[in-house]
């Protein structure tokens, strides 16, 4: 049987293509596939580095984290941001992932206060004590929090921690 020269050559661009085709896909599946815990708690929000000094209820918050952003810290300490609100009765979702846990501490405090720096300590106040924290976190190392605040303006909100961690935090008006 006569093959002639281009059929082999349209074979072999055929072969080509099917390899790079199956490369490709496999590229795909391994970067869709292998997203961590992190890349997925950050999405697409843009870091925002929080070491400014924005005064606020006579202390300096670090940034006006907007709800696109996400911020790193360090605990032990505290961590002071703005997050603005539009409108009245919001609440705030607070997220911390927690990148790394070398100490679980037994308490964590957040605090929203209003625009004028009182603080409602029923809606707008969480304060975990005698806890693990790490084991709070659980496998996603992720805490979740929603805080009431009543007014429209720039809140002051303050995160607490005795655990030794370095995190990533959200802050979100719905």
């Amino acid at each position: 049987m006569y093959t002639s020269p281009h059929s082999a050559v349209i074979v072999y661009a055929s072969m080509n293509f099917t390899i790079r085709a199956f490369s490709l896909l496999l590229a795909i599946q391994f970067l869709t596939c292998c997203e961590t815990a992190e890349d997925a708690f950050i999405g697409d929000r843009i870091s925002q580095i929080c070491d400014e000094a924005y005064y606020i209820c006579q202390v300096p918050a670090g940034c006006i984290l907007e709800d696109d952003r996400y911020s790193e810290g360090v605990f032990p300490g505290i961590r002071r941001v703005v997050v603005k609100t539009e409108e009245t009765d919001v609440d705030l979702s607070i997220r911390l992932y927690l990148r790394t846990m070398e100490a679980p501490g037994t308490e964590l405090l957040l605090q929203a206060y209003e625009p004028d720096c009182t603080l409602d300590t029923n809606t707008a106040r969480k304060h975990l004590q005698d806890v693990d924290l790490f084991e709070e976190a659980g496998n996603d190392r992720m805490l979740m929090f929603e805080l009431k605040v009543f007014e429209e303006g720039e809140h002051l909100l303050e995160i607490y921690s005795d655990c030794s961690a370095e995190f990533l935090l959200v802050a979100e008006p719905r």
